[in-house]
């Protein structure tokens, strides 16, 4: 029995990741931690009590898994650190500094870091990687589509669709929107639509635009439920790694080879 503790518990993937373990036997929620402000705190859900710091209950744990934000998350790391446990997070948002920070980090225990925990996304952006590379001349765009209350802009998800475009176009420039008189389209454009509104779990659109004819590789979430079980997918996944920072890729790569 695995036993973790869910950061950012009353969340909407802390939520659903409790959920989604009271439907399997080898993973059990010993604790939720939330900030020390939030009204939930003391309280439980799902029988998971909720305390308001990390260090309460990760001696207890075997892995941690996180949903929280940029700053919480670097800061419950750094609390990790000394006890060494597996850490899996899909918190985003992360600057250029913090992912260093965490590479860092990761050089002293085992951390699996993905902006999206599910498994068709990632599969996506093999598909993504693929056709950049086949489909060399196309214009490419990218849209993403997300509930009001998402903060960031663009997605975790969507910039790493970016990434895995700029690995195979080096010469591409990224845009975010269009506005007034552009002009014609430059070559190595790549346009970043986001797309804010509703309750929107995750949509993600790759056109890939040639003469005549365009590709569109399209991934929409219908609920959360997919990043819950690709979050405990990568946890046991994580439990028996050496220190390091892990992917969703690697684990793709594990099962599916």
């Amino acid at each position: 029995m695995i036993k973790i503790i869910v950061c950012g518990a009353f969340g909407r993937m802390g939520k659903e990741i409790i959920n989604a373990v009271q439907n399997v036997d080898d993973i059990r929620v010993i604790a939720g931690i939330e900030a020390k402000e939030n009204q939930f705190v003391g309280k439980t859900i799902c029988d998971v009590k909720i305390f308001d710091d990390i260090l309460a209950k990760i001696k207890n744990a075997d892995c941690v898994v996180e949903f929280t934000n940029h700053n919480a998350t670097m800061e419950n790391l750094q609390k990790a650190k000394q006890y060494k446990k597996p850490y899996v997070t899909g918190t985003t948002g992360f600057s250029g500094k913090e992912l260093k920070e965490i590479r860092d980090l990761s050089k002293s225990f085992p951390v699996f870091l993905a902006p999206n925990m599910s498994v068709g996304i990632n599969h996506l952006y093999n598909l993504v990687k693929s056709s950049a590379k086949i489909l060399s001349d196309y214009d490419i765009e990218i849209v993403e589509t997300h509930h009001k209350a998402k903060k960031d802009a663009p997605s975790g998800t969507a910039k790493a669709i970016a990434n895995i475009i700029n690995e195979v176009k080096s010469d591409v420039k990224f845009i975010y929107g269009r506005e007034g008189m552009i002009g014609e389209r430059k070559r190595g454009e790549v346009c970043i639509n986001t797309v804010r509104g509703g309750d929107v779990v995750g949509e993600h659109r790759v056109l890939f635009l040639g003469n005549g004819e365009f590709i569109e590789l399209r991934h929409y979430a219908t609920s959360r439920r997919c990043f819950a079980e690709g979050t405990l997918e990568a946890v046991r996944f994580i439990i028996d790694k050496p220190p390091g920072l892990y992917s969703m890729q690697d684990l793709l790569t594990q099962h599916f080879g």
